[in-house]
């Protein structure tokens, strides 16, 4: 078994390291809990996505917030989350 860190054949750890930016922003920088209901919400889309690259697009409700997520999961690996004003 190779487990050279390096290698990302499928491109699992670039949507890990993706998702992981994502939520530090919405965690850290905004200061949105991690246990709150909306970033759970966001995580139960990220963790198929991660392990299988699987697109996934929608909304997500940040009420408590006054926001609504548009959250782009791509086929190319590609993560994109944009909170606008309700």
């Amino acid at each position: 078994m190779n487990t050279n860190m390096s290698e990302d054949a499928d491109g699992t750890r670039e949507r890990l390291r993706q998702s992981i930016v994502v939520l530090k922003k919405l965690t850290e920088q905004l200061g949105i809990p991690y246990e709150s209901p909306e970033i759970q919400e966001l995580k139960s889309k990220l963790d198929p996505y991660i392990r299988t690259g699987e697109p996934w697009s929608g909304k997500i409700s940040f009420a408590a917030f006054g926001r609504t997520a548009y959250v782009a999961l791509t086929r190319r690996n590609n993560v994109e989350v944009t909170l606008k004003k309700r």
